[in-house]
């Protein structure tokens, strides 16, 4: 009898201690600094084409990748850059970036450089006189989860050849073309989304923005329509996919997006 409780005691210490030994496996195997969002990251998308604020700067398949740093302990501020390519080799595009967010206000400066079409990109002139470099300032504020209306203000604070005309004394001015839209989440938290918007744009000084081909035009209604998201699942993995409708009924065109979030 003695013999049976000395090897049930034996055999229950060393359950116990196989026991406490996983448990410290599991937490050096799956430490809690790995779930750490973290500081460096990029994405990758692929496009059908490329639309910005109602223009179609790429008509074609596309693809863009997306570099940022979080700054800061709170990690308000990011800093990064973003970059398109067209699958035909026309359309190339490298941007620059810094931005402050904070609950739900963001401001960002953009240095937008398209390069299509240009024989011999000067990537470091920002000469006004010559310049193909846009400064763009945005900003955009999105109310609590209630009513969760998103409102965003873009500002075209330099720009060279692209956003100018001459004025009264025949010197170039910039335009200041300016940009402001409304999008709201219809449908969210689903499995499949929908957001709705409006962009609208005008010049603050001049009688011609620049996301319009007309002559003139003070205002226009320049970015209408929707998008539909939704995750694929493949094994594991989720795949973040989008559809959007867009009209531009000041350059009187329309086109269908497909988006797809590789990483």
């Amino acid at each position: 009898m003695k013999k049976a409780l000395t090897v049930a005691v034996i055999l229950i210490t060393a359950w116990a201690s196989h026991a406490q030994n996983t448990a410290i496996s599991d937490t050096v195997i799956n430490p809690t600094e790995e779930t750490k969002i973290p500081r460096l990251d990029f994405n990758v998308n692929l496009r059908t084409s490329h639309l910005w604020r109602g223009l179609i700067i790429n008509d074609g398949m596309t693809a863009t990748g997306y570099l940022h740093y979080a700054l800061g302990k709170e990690r308000n501020f990011t800093v990064g850059f973003w970059g398109g390519a067209g699958f035909d080799g026309d359309y190339t595009e490298i941007n620059y970036f810094v931005q402050y967010q904070k609950n739900n206000f963001s401001i960002a400066l953009w240095d937008l450089f398209n390069t299509t079409g240009i024989e011999t990109p000067k990537v470091f002139n920002y000469d006004k006189n010559s310049t193909t470099h846009l400064l763009d300032l945005r900003t955009s504020y999105r109310f609590p989860k209630a009513f969760p209306l998103r409102i965003e203000a873009d500002v075209l604070l330099y720009s060279g050849l692209n956003d100018r005309q001459l004025n009264e004394s025949n010197y170039y001015q910039s335009r200041y073309s300016t940009y402001v839209e409304l999008s709201y989440p219809v449908i969210r938290d689903q499995k499949v989304n929908l957001n709705i918007f409006l962009g609208v744009a005008l010049p603050i000084i001049g009688n011609k923005h620049l996301y319009t081909n007309k002559i003139e035009s003070s205002f226009d209604i320049v970015n209408a329509g929707l998008t539909v998201t939704k995750n694929i699942e493949i094994f594991t993995y989720k795949l973040p996919v989008s559809a959007t409708a867009l009209w531009n009924p000041a350059n009187k065109i329309a086109r269908i997006q497909l988006d797809i979030g590789l990483f």
